[in-house]
């Protein structure tokens, strides 16, 4: 009978950490402000300059430990059929089979695998970028620009990354050369990210 009294008792004296410290553990997912974010692209055209597109950003998903703004998972999905370069020929041109072929693949999407801190405000992001057909894992760093009080009461975070592929691994392996033999589009495309999100912990913008 003591012997099963002093199990109870143990029992009893470990229940907290299954109750209130493991909810207090729990992820917290962050509300993304889609006016706010941004993806951009920039590509050589006819290696003398360059053209500056952004795709719209129509779904993220944020999730951080608690107390945390460095993300232990990050997913996005970007409309490319709504992408735009501010010249109605050339967005029909990156809409056609020859490039983006948006009737087929209306979207781009990222899945984190892994992601790494490397500082107080930076880490490093590695995951699955689906383009058309294709899926290639992908590693590029990101900095939190800052935190700040949002007027919902909460926490407003900012986020800057920047990567590099190259479109053909992609399936866009348009070559086309100019009269004088210079490639109308680079191969190589710079992508930059700016992202906006609030999460209600007030005490995550001192961190």
């Amino acid at each position: 009978m003591r012997k099963t009294l002093i199990a109870i008792a143990f029992a009893a004296l470990a229940l907290p950490a299954f109750g209130p410290a493991a909810r207090a553990a729990e992820p917290a997912t962050w509300n993304p402000d889609l006016v706010h974010s941004r993806a951009e692209f920039t590509v050589s055209h006819m290696v003398v300059s360059k053209v500056w597109g952004h795709i719209p950003i129509t779904q993220l998903v944020l999730v951080t430990p608690k107390g945390s703004v460095i993300p232990e998972r990050l997913e996005a999905t970007l409309n490319v059929a709504h992408e735009d370069t501010d010249n109605h020929d050339r967005d029909a041109d990156l809409r056609s089979p020859t490039y983006f072929d948006t009737a087929k693949y209306p979207t781009l999407s990222f899945k984190s695998t892994k992601i790494v801190p490397t500082g107080k405000d930076d880490f490093t992001v590695t995951g699955d970028l689906t383009i058309k057909d294709v899926t290639k894992s992908v590693s590029f760093p990101v900095h939190v620009v800052g935190r700040i009080p949002d007027e919902s009461g909460g926490t407003r975070v900012g986020y800057n990354a920047a990567l590099k592929i190259d479109r053909r691994e992609f399936h866009i392996n348009d070559a086309r050369l100019t009269p004088v033999g210079v490639l109308l589009v680079g191969y190589e495309v710079d992508i930059q990210l700016t992202v906006e999100a609030v999460n209600p912990d007030a005490s995550l913008r001192g961190k």
